[in-house]
C-alpha cells in the first residue's frame, strides 16, 4: 500500500489522506470516504476492511477532513451540511484531476451524518458514479430524540432572535437548522442519477433503519438504481460486521461496473 496526505488549497483547505495500491499500471476507480458527526478521516473498522479490499481490486480510496473536525480544523459551530457538500465537491474535483484516478469511476463511502452529505451531493452531480450510504440520515425526523428538527422546534423562538442550540453538543445557529431542515436529501431523491447502496444494521436505531428503507423505496418508485440491504446484527456503522460490509459493497461495485468482475 501506498499512502500519503494531501491539503487542498480552495475552500476550506481540507485535509486528506490518499491509499493506493502498490502497483497499478490503469487509472483507478476511487471511493471518497465520507466520516460521521464530530468524526476524522481515521479508517474506523468498516471503513479499513474496505479500504483494504479496494486495494487488492485494485482501486483507491481517499478519506478527509470535513470543516471542524480533524486537522482541516475550524469552528464546529460554524458547521453546516452545506458547508461540507462544498467541501466533497471540492476533493471530489481535486480526485478527478489525479493521474492514478478514473475520473468516471469516484463514488463515496459514507456513514450516517456522511451521508446527508453524499446524498445532497448526488443530489446536484451528474459526475458521481455511486454512493454507498450506512447509516443514512436524509430526513427531518422532527421526533427523534435531540435531533435538529426537535432542537430546533423546541428552541425556535431562541434561534430566530439570534440565539443558538445545541445539536450532539454543539452550538449552532438558525443557519445551520434552515440548511438542515430545508435542504435534506428526501426531498430531492428523484434527481440522483447515481447508483446508491442503502447498506444497514439491523441493530442500529429505527429512525436510520427507516431513513435507509425509505430512500431505497422512493429511488425504486422514481425508477432510480438503488439496492437495499440490511444487516443481522449490525450496529451503526457496521464497525461489528466489517469483513461482511465490505464484501457486499465490492461485489455491488462489480455489480453496477465499477470494479472488474474479474481481476487481473
Amino acid at each position: 500500500m501506498k499512502k500519503y496526505d494531501f491539503q487542498l488549497e480552495n475552500g476550506d483547505k481540507n485535509v486528506g489522506t490518499v491509499y493506493l495500491p502498490d502497483f497499478s499500471d490503469r487509472e483507478l476507480p476511487v471511493v471518497i470516504y465520507c466520516h460521521g458527526w464530530r468524526a476524522t478521516r481515521r479508517l474506523f473498522p468498516s471503513a479499513q476492511m474496505l479500504c483494504t479490499s479496494l486495494l487488492t481490486q485494485p482501486a483507491a480510496m481517499v478519506t478527509f477532513d470535513f470543516f471542524g473536525c480533524g486537522d482541516t480544523g475550524g469552528s464546529p459551530g460554524e458547521m453546516s451540511y452545506g458547508r461540507w457538500v462544498s467541501n466533497l465537491r471540492y476533493v471530489f474535483d481535486w480526485v478527478a484531476k489525479q493521474d492514478w484516478s478514473d475520473n468516471k469511476k469516484i463514488g463515496c463511502f459514507s456513514i450516517s451524518s456522511g451521508t446527508t452529505v453524499a446524498l445532497r451531493f448526488a443530489e446536484t452531480s451528474n459526475d458521481l458514479a455511486f454512493v454507498v450510504s450506512v447509516a443514512t440520515c436524509l430526513s427531518v425526523h422532527m421526533n427523534m430524540p435531540n435531533g435538529p428538527g426537535k432542537v430546533f422546534i423546541d428552541n425556535f423562538d431562541s434561534l430566530v432572535n439570534g440565539g443558538t442550540a445545541d445539536v450532539f453538543r454543539v452550538p449552532l445557529d438558525i443557519h445551520f437548522f434552515k440548511d438542515f431542515i430545508g435542504k435534506a436529501p428526501i426531498h430531492n431523491l428523484q434527481s440522483i442519477t447515481c447508483p446508491v447502496f442503502f447498506l444497514q444494521g439491523s441493530a442500529d436505531n429505527i429512525y436510520r433503519r427507516t431513513d435507509a428503507w425509505i430512500g431505497h423505496e422512493v429511488m425504486q418508485k422514481n425508477n432510480l438504481s438503488s439496492k437495499y440491504l440490511e444487516m443481522p446484527d449490525g450496529n451503526h456503522g457496521l464497525d461489528n460486521v466489517s469483513e461482511q460490509c465490505a464484501g457486499e459493497i465490492i461485489e455491488w461495485l462489480r455489480e453496477i461496473h465499477v470494479l472488474s468482475v474479474n481481476r487481473e
